[in-house]
């Protein structure tokens, strides 16, 4: 081998031992690169939670939540102290549960994929728990918390109720179109009356449910403006809730589509059932609905006279006294509801719409006539809990001494000391509609109800029972 060719040989040699190291560095670095890539990836993940089932998406957070046995926390509180909490006693819950189940959304349970329910299911008992704690004006947060929820669980919960009992049709208001039912709920109110009144078929008034100021896109979907809401005689924002009841106290008939402002005579000639009250055969031949002075006298309307008393007209002071008697059973089951469903005695959360408010009010009337029915005793409703009035109270709702107070067994309504004076009575205006509207039925020849209970009254020199002495 030549010099030359022995210098070429390791040149060579030398080129490839460098190409070699290089090689095997690129190849340590590599390797360092990825378990390093590695260990950071396990690093960066350590702690989260994988759920390779389905459910929740890796990473998101979970809080770990003990579900509460609801059906066994009931079982364990004692009768009225279910009551006070719930509104209605245990077999009127279950009851009602049995009604509404099918139309509660699934649970989850029957899921097949592992990690779907990772705190596990919410039960339809518990959904009408909460949904009937925010009813009677419990607080979210601790009803949250006393069922092992999520904070936002007890209104959907109130949501998922009120829409199930909707979709209930044994629960439905209907104002009876069968005579002979007709009959039976005048013959009721005749047994209530000193006198035997037998034209009443039901009562009738208003009552302003209360909200916070509508938003533009509830004023625009309503198509009335703000100021509409206000009701300058109660000083609230609130929407005319127009509903006739029967001698139980039962509704027989609930709308709810005019703003706080409007007056209760209005409402009512808008209404369907007016249209209906109008038409020949709708009512039995005599009877009629009886309300305050806020309406006016019709074949199927009997209101009282304005302005009378005892020592400037006896038989009218009479009529408007025994026409009251049924009448006044009309504000009782409005105080009923209200004091039976907290929720109602405070504005409906702000970011609630009109049409859902409509909605929840409607079904809660629902619910009254269910407990009504289901309770031997119409007018007795236990107190409410104190700590759901403390509630209603910090939230800027109506304070009611004898409620607020509790303390006692159970409560019934007074038409004295509980009438609802902070919600009753803002319909009872005319700047909405004309006198002329009022005299319709104002004519010579047509024989009223009001005028047949009048002459019956003054025929038989009927005077009103001495004035009770306890006030």
């Amino acid at each position: 081998m030549s010099e030359h060719s022995f210098e070429e040989h390791l040149a060579n040699e030398d080129d490839f031992e460098l190409r070699s190291r290089a090689k095997k560095r690129r190849v340590s670095v590599g390797i360092a690169s990825a378990v390093a890539n590695i260990a950071s990836s396990i690093v960066s993940f350590a702690g989260r939670s994988f759920n390779y089932g389905g459910g929740r998406k890796s990473g998101a957070k979970t809080i770990k939540r003990d579900r509460v046995d609801i059906d066994k926390q009931i079982h364990q509180l004692d009768d009225r102290h279910f009551r006070r909490k719930y509104r209605m006693d245990k077999d009127s819950f279950y009851q009602l549960l049995d009604i509404i189940s099918p139309h509660l959304p699934q649970t989850g349970a029957k899921r097949t994929k592992p990690g779907t329910v990772p705190n596990g299911v919410i039960t339809h008992s518990a959904r009408l728990s909460m949904g009937l704690r925010v009813a009677a004006g419990g607080d979210p947060l601790d009803i949250a918390t006393n069922h092992g929820v999520g904070l936002g669980e007890p209104m959907t919960s109130f949501w998922y109720v009120v829409d199930a009992i909707h979709k209930s049709k044994q629960l439905d208001i209907n104002f009876p179109e069968c005579h002979m039912e007709q009959q039976k709920l005048s013959e009721e109110f005749k047994r209530k009356s000193d006198i035997g009144i037998c034209h009443c078929v039901g009562a009738i008034d208003g009552i302003l449910i209360w909200v916070h100021k509508p938003t533009e896109a509830d004023c625009e979907k309503m198509r009335f403006g703000p100021v509409k809401f206000f009701c300058g005689r109660k000083k609230k924002f609130g929407l005319n809730m127009q509903a006739v009841c029967d001698a139980r106290k039962r509704f027989l008939w609930v709308d709810i589509r005019f703003p706080g402002s409007t007056s209760d005579f209005f409402a009512f000639e808008q209404s369907s059932l007016k249209k209906d009250l109008e038409r020949d055969g709708f009512l039995y031949p005599g009877l009629c609905l009886f309300g305050d002075a806020a309406y006016v006298n019709a074949p199927f309307m009997c209101v009282p006279f304005r302005n009378v008393s005892e020592a400037t007209d006896v038989p009218k002071d009479a009529f408007n006294f025994f026409q009251s008697q049924l009448r006044i059973n009309i504000e009782c089951a409005f105080g009923m509801l209200v004091h039976r469903f907290g929720i109602l005695r405070k504005p409906f959360p702000i970011n609630v719409s009109i049409t859902k408010t409509n909605s929840a009010v409607l079904a809660l009337c629902k619910l009254h006539n269910f407990c009504i029915e289901t309770n031997r005793d119409d007018d007795l409703i236990f107190s409410a809990d104190q700590r759901d009035a403390s509630n209603i109270m910090l939230d800027g709702g109506m304070v009611l001494p004898r409620i607020d107070a509790a303390g006692g067994h159970f409560w019934q309504y007074d038409e004295e000391d509980d009438r609802l004076n902070a919600l009753l009575d803002g319909g009872d205006h005319t700047d909405d509609h004309t006198p002329a509207a009022r005299r319709r039925y104002y004519r010579h020849g047509v024989d009223l109800p009001y005028q047949q209970i009048h002459n019956y009254v003054r025929e038989n020199h009927i005077r009103r029972p001495a004035r009770s002495q306890r006030r």
